[in-house]
């Protein structure tokens, strides 16, 4: 690895399977507005956005930016509140990370979520101390699968977007990745993998893959 790399992580769905308590939140929030959504239209068009495009698609029409800000964080503390004695990584993960950190490659946080919850995620995990920059929802204003937040990333980290790979585990965020000219991973959680077709290789786990994985897929 002597070309410099960087790694970069969505969080949603890669660093956490999470993707059941969203749901859980969205519904419940959907109940205390009188609104409802199924899981298969959360999963189509819902999950792996920005909430701005999830309540629009709710409510069925754009609403104004203090309206957004208002439901995000009602919907944000319902989730939190459910997923809080249940946060586990993906199998694999925190090795994966140590031995990223052990070689020097910078690894990012590019995540359609508000910045509370990547610090909640961070924090029931133990996983500060292993990121070199964050990209999140409030540093972008397009939600993937816009490349925004990838590039943000990139950018935090001073690499060329070509020297990053990315693990994404929905269509919308490999869509996004490739926008950026990234190489992708898909991480089988949210999706089957026969549906991470777009994706440079498909892995369930962080178990899946090594460095030379990783470099062998950038030098690709």
């Amino acid at each position: 690895m002597a070309e410099r790399i960087a790694v970069i992580f969505d969080m949603d769905g890669v660093l956490v399977d999470n993707f059941r308590y969203h749901l859980m939140a969205w519904e419940k929030f959907c109940q205390r507005h009188k609104k409802s959504i199924s899981a298969d239209d959360f999963l189509e068009h819902v999950f792996g956005g920005s909430n701005a495009d999830h309540l629009s698609y709710i409510f069925k029409k754009e609403l104004p930016a203090e309206t957004i800000a208002a439901h995000s964080t009602e919907k944000e503390l319902i989730y939190r509140y459910l997923y809080q004695d249940n946060v586990q990584l993906l199998p694999g993960l925190k090795e994966l990370l140590q031995k990223l950190k052990d070689k020097g490659i910078p690894t990012a946080i590019a995540t359609s979520a508000e910045r509370a919850n990547v610090d909640f995620i961070l924090s029931e995990t133990g996983l500060e101390g292993y990121f070199s920059a964050i990209a999140d929802a409030s540093m972008v204003s397009k939600g993937k699968p816009d490349p925004e937040v990838f590039l943000k990333a990139a950018e935090l980290l001073s690499i060329a977007p070509q020297q990053c790979i990315v693990f994404e585990d929905t269509l919308k965020g490999i869509d996004a990745a490739l926008k950026a000219r990234m190489k992708v991973v898909g991480v089988a959680t949210t999706h089957h993998r026969a549906e991470l077709t777009e994706a440079y290789q498909v892995i369930s786990d962080f178990t899946e893959i090594n460095l030379n994985d990783i470099s062998n897929i950038l030098n690709q």
